[in-house]
């Protein structure tokens, strides 16, 4: 009986090592990757902003990585809908190989300036700050950026990241005003950063 009860007990510690692993892999994998590859908005006065995956002073490398950036507006529900739509106009989509250490990935340049009539226009750029299109910072209600890549790291698998940069106008206006003010190289605060598992 002495020996059964032995059995039967090795059995359940395996059983319950082999469930446990992943689960406790899991929950590592997310305390490990929550801060890798997060994004940043800089500004630099002599190109413009910045949203970029950070990685200058990290020790990973990241590959794979596809990103979206898009402005959003919400129109309201009204006669003959009733739910609200998401108009979604992108501005840039590419694919990347590699971000080793010691470098951030640009996913956005842009600048925020204000027209002749006075308006104040969001201009998306080249990493020099050279303008490739113009859009009323009235016209939209948010800009969102989506990535996903594959976190390299020691124990020789990838971990898949995503995440979600939300920046509204409002925010850039505010941003903008702060720029006026007082025009040097700094980091600004993102609206929100969502993880996605």
């Amino acid at each position: 009986m002495n020996e059964f009860v032995k059995q039967v007990g090795a059995q359940c510690l395996a059983l319950f090592t082999f469930f446990a692993f992943p689960v406790i892999q899991y929950f590592l994998l997310r305390k490990f990757t929550r801060k890798e590859g997060a994004p940043e908005l800089w500004f630099l006065p002599a190109y413009g902003f910045r949203l970029v995956i950070r990685n200058l002073p990290g020790k990973r490398t990241l590959s794979d990585i596809k990103y979206r950036v898009f402005i959003r507006t919400v129109v309201s529900a009204g006669s003959g809908i009733s739910v609200a739509t998401l108009m979604e106009e992108v501005l840039l989509e590419k694919e990347e190989q590699f971000l080793f250490p010691g470098v951030d990935q640009i996913l956005i340049s842009f600048r925020i300036e204000r027209n002749a009539s006075r308006s104040i226009d969001f201009i998306v750029a080249d990493k020099r700050g050279v303008e490739s299109r113009r859009v009323s910072i009235d016209a939209f209600e948010k800009l969102i950026c989506d990535y996903g890549a594959d976190l390299e790291n020691l124990l020789n698998f990838d971990v898949k990241i995503g995440k979600r940069a939300e920046l509204s106008s409002k925010s850039l206006l505010d941003i903008f005003e702060q720029i006026e003010r007082d025009p040097i190289e700094r980091s600004f605060p993102l609206d929100r950063i969502r993880d996605v598992h």
